[in-house]
């Protein structure tokens, strides 16, 4: 008896001990809704679902502010009227800033603002091959190029688009290399120069922007790419990075999976990004990964740029039947990174089809519930769905920084991978 005495006291003091641990505290969550290159979304409405709480409109800026969250939330945000609805599971954020959609292959907005700049380049270097010089305009606002040829001249005339305020300012930069084609890497560098303060104004033409290039060493950038077994890659780009989101292409490289050696410029505070795609072999759709290698620089040999495997669809099986918001989704894991499930409206009577992307570091999920909306899921309905790997981001935290300052394939700073399932179909039950 005193030994079952002592394991009751054992229990005892677990349980309370368990009792003790205080749930995570109720907080504010505040931020704001964007939509294409930040804008601000004004229509939609934002929920976190949980102590019967309903959406709520985010106001004229795109903000929102939701009290009483219990971390770890989901977040959903809707725009009724064009039946489309993102999700975020699993977050513990006070402050975050939520996109109403990101879609790395939707076409960029055009730019609100044009303007020309107008001059003339000296120093070019003489070259025993084909030889050009590449302009480029770099700003906050937006950047241009264009291209010069190393005639006797040497003068240009740059478009120069951008969005925001109506004026911007920002560098020209001017890069002479030769090349054995007009579509292959350069093979040698020849000369490299800038003008700095360079300001343009909305449908003006600015003269007398003269640019003097001084000679350049050369340097290699060397190392592997290595595919998914079963992948190919069909393309791969070399850039030369002056400040994030302003770079100048320097080529397609024509790559195949393996080894690889580029000839590069040596420029004071510059990198180089290496942006790859690899597709199935027998792909007959969209499939495929996708890796923005970015903050290379010249010397390096050692470079690995290895494309992941992506997330693969599971269940349910295509072409499914009578699907209904209990109906389990599952998909293999994009490693180092989160996953996107999306579904498409197929045939829509309506101007827009209904969408729905749901982000989770998950694996598997059920339909979420946006009947608070008026967006209940449409019954005998056709859908193709679509699992997407976004990485590096380790948790849905992580995926909503990586995020909050536009599409990181455009406005990112470090490595940035994407994959994309084949498409699977599925149509709803009756009574979803």
């Amino acid at each position: 008896m005193k030994n079952a005495s002592l394991v009751w006291s054992c229990c005892a003091a677990l349980v309370l001990s368990a009792c003790g641990d205080k749930p995570p505290a109720p907080i504010t969550v505040t931020g704001k809704v964007f939509g294409d290159s930040l804008q601000a979304v004004s229509k939609a409405s934002i929920l976190i679902p949980g102590n019967g709480r309903q959406p709520v409109a985010v106001d004229g800026s795109g903000a929102f502010s939701i009290s009483g969250v219990t971390p770890p939330y989901d977040v959903i945000v809707a725009d009724k009227e064009r039946r489309v609805a993102t999700v975020f599971m699993g977050l513990t954020l006070e402050t975050l800033t939520v996109p109403l959609e990101l879609d790395t292959d939707a076409a960029q907005p055009d730019p609100e603002y044009q303007a020309t700049v107008e001059g003339t380049v000296t120093g070019e270097q003489p070259s025993s091959a084909i030889a050009t010089t590449k302009l480029l305009f770099a700003s906050t606002g937006g950047d241009a190029s264009g291209s010069v040829e190393p005639e006797p001249s040497g003068t240009y005339s740059l478009n120069v688009d951008w969005s925001g305020a109506t004026s911007a300012t920002g560098t020209i930069y001017a890069l002479q290399s030769e090349s054995s084609s007009p579509i292959s890497l350069p093979t040698r560098y020849l000369a490299f120069g800038q003008r700095d303060n360079v300001t343009v104004s909305k449908d003006a033409t600015l003269p007398a922007q003269d640019i003097a290039l001084s000679p350049v060493t050369n340097s290699r950038l060397a190392g592997n790419y290595i595919v998914p077994e079963g992948y190919v890659l069909p393309l791969s780009t070399l850039s030369l990075a002056f400040k994030p989101g302003s770079e100048f292409t320097l080529g397609p490289t024509f790559a195949s999976s393996g080894a690889f050696d580029y000839a590069v410029p040596q420029i004071p505070q510059t990198t180089f990004s290496i942006f790859a795609i690899a597709t199935p072999r027998d792909a007959q759709g969209e499939e495929g990964t996708l890796l923005y290698k970015r903050g290379l620089t010249a010397g390096t040999t050692n470079v690995s740029v290895e494309l992941q495997a992506p997330a693969r669809p599971a269940q349910p099986a295509d072409a499914a039947k009578d699907v209904t918001r209990t109906t389990g989704f599952s998909w293999s894991p994009f490693a180092g990174g989160v996953h996107a499930l999306t579904l498409q409206e197929d045939k829509s009577k309506n101007q827009t089809p209904y969408t729905v992307t749901l982000y989770t570091s998950g694996t598997q999920t059920t339909l979420p519930d946006l009947s608070a909306f008026g967006m209940d899921l449409p019954a005998n309905t056709e859908f193709t769905w679509t699992i997407q790997g976004v990485g590096p981001a380790a948790s849905m935290d992580a995926l909503i920084g990586l995020v909050e300052h536009g599409d990181p394939l455009e406005q990112g700073t470090g490595d940035f991978s994407v994959s994309i399932s084949e498409a699977r179909t599925f149509t709803t039950a009756a009574t979803p």
